[in-house]
């Protein structure tokens, strides 16, 4: 039969329990990575959102812009027309 020193026995049990314990810190580690990631995720679409929202209400204000520089042409070449049938 094979003769194990304590020695040995307390190594392989020190050992043991240093792997054990890396894996655990791994994977507590992993899992707090996990949640700090889906938070900076709900984040980043709070603020995509955001952005999207504004850049709606800036897209409707250029549609206005444009129909605006429609009307001010329209005025404008009515009131040449007023001046010429004036004169």
């Amino acid at each position: 039969m094979i003769n194990i020193s304590d020695t040995v026995i307390v190594a392989i049990i020190t050992g043991l329990c240093a792997v054990i314990g890396q894996w655990l810190i791994s994977r507590q580690q992993t899992t707090k990575r996990k949640v700090d990631d889906a938070v900076r995720d709900a984040k980043l679409d709070d603020r995509l959102a955001g952005v999207e929202k504004r850049l709606d209400e800036h897209n409707g204000y250029a549609k206005l812009f444009n129909e605006i520089s429609t009307d001010i042409a329209v005025i404008k070449n009515d009131i040449k027309t007023l001046y010429k049938a004036k004169e």
